[in-house]
């Protein structure tokens, strides 16, 4: 893996499959973003449940531009752990994070605090967005209308507007 990975949980690689804009991530991270076995269960289950969109995500980890990670024995210990309190999707993201010194993205509250508790670096949705926006991946008006799809699908947002942070 490289030395810099992100480990996406479900909700956050899912808000961009919706927003339709999969290849704003594929060119910002490429095969330094990580979806777990786990993560990638849930994306199955999304898509059995009618959300096609979500079958993008399969096809760029079967390309190799996402890196699909399996979690080693000593990760499944911290991952059975974590799974007391968070879902199987983010206590995997968290579990590999830890053992091998990833950036977990998650828009879950619950998740971030253990984040915070564990030492474990990690960002969002927003996060993403701004950071896309400030290496010139996107324009800020860009990012706002990527942001609007996203609450268009039932993502709930902190901010309305990226422009306002930046």
């Amino acid at each position: 893996m490289p030395e810099t990975f992100f480990l996406f949980d479900t909700v956050t690689i899912s808000n961009f499959a919706l927003a339709d804009c999969l290849d704003l991530l594929a060119e910002r991270y490429g095969d330094r973003l990580a979806l777990t076995v786990e993560v990638l269960d849930e994306i199955a289950n999304g898509v059995t449940l009618g959300y096609d969109q979500l079958r993008k995500i399969e096809q760029l980890v079967e390309a190799n531009i996402f890196i699909q990670v399996t979690l080693t024995w000593q990760e499944r210990q911290t991952f059975r752990d974590i799974l007391r309190q968070l879902d199987s999707g983010e206590s995997s993201c968290l579990a590999v994070a830890h053992h091998r010194k990833g950036i977990v993205a998650t828009d879950d509250q619950a998740a971030r605090a253990y984040c915070e508790n564990l030492v474990i670096p990690f960002t969002g949705t927003v996060g993403i967005l701004k950071a896309c926006c400030l290496e010139k991946y996107i324009t800020p008006e860009k990012a706002d209308c990527i942001l609007n799809r996203m609450g268009n699908n039932g993502f709930y947002s902190p901010i309305k507007k990226l422009t306002d942070l930046l």
